[in-house]
């Protein structure tokens, strides 16, 4: 009976602890140093302007371009597209789903239409929606432990620490659905300034995107006019 008696009384000490909030402890988040430095830099800048040099394969097609992308928080951002297909159309963000595009020099004839319309993207279904670091972000944080943090290359005379992401059978918020066959997700993160510079996307062992960010500016004051 002394025996049972002390049974009960651990099995109470236990519970109590359990009900109290002290039983397992919870598992610790992975520690991603990288990701956590891109997280800080996109939460204390107000707006940015990038040139994203692209490279897409979809099957036997393949596609290059060379755009310009501008963004303000919170929900505010140009697309120009320098080279490629569809150089010379501008595509107008201001939150939620819809856009405006048009020529440059022909503003005044302006279309409106989804962001992911296929008139609106590039071969694999990337738009305006795709460059916003902040959606990228919350992405990686909310899949910590499918990536792996290496040793990144050096991009344009910057180190970098590389994240990898295992996304096979997972989407993120604005991910084509053209980009659902994608395996692999891997990011170089520049040490210096905490922002992606080179980002390329697998289907198995083949590159299908390959995106090369540069000549970033960093809280230039956007205005409206910048943006329109």
């Amino acid at each position: 009976m002394v025996a049972f008696r002390g049974s009960r009384r651990q099995a109470c000490i236990v519970a109590a602890l359990v009900f109290a909030g002290g039983g397992v402890p919870a598992r610790a988040a992975t520690a991603l140093p990288a990701l956590d430095h891109l997280a800080a830099t996109w939460r204390n800048l107000h707006d940015y302007s990038v040139t994203i040099v692209a490279h897409e394969v979809m099957g036997d097609r393949s596609s290059d371009h060379e755009l310009q992308y501008a963004f303000r928080k919170p929900h505010q951002a140009r697309l120009d597209v320098i080279k490629g297909t569809k150089s010379g159309s501008t595509i107008l963000w201001d939150g939620g789903d819809r856009v405006t595009a048009y020529r440059r020099g022909l503003s005044l004839f302006k279309m409106h239409g989804s962001a992911h319309d296929v008139d609106l993207t590039s071969l694999r279904g990337n738009g305006i929606l795709n460059p916003d670091e902040g959606d990228v972000v919350a992405c990686l944080d909310a899949h910590r432990d499918r990536i792996v943090e290496r040793a990144g290359p050096t991009v344009d005379g910057d180190a970098t620490d590389e994240l990898v992401f295992s996304n096979a059978n997972i989407s993120c918020p604005d991910d084509p659905a053209s980009d659902k066959d994608v395996t692999l997700d891997v990011i170089d993160v520049s040490k210096r300034t905490g922002l992606v510079v080179l980002r390329k996307r697998y289907v198995g062992k083949d590159v299908v995107e390959h995106w090369e960010l540069k000549d970033f500016k960093i809280d230039s004051g956007l205005t409206d006019a910048d943006l329109h």
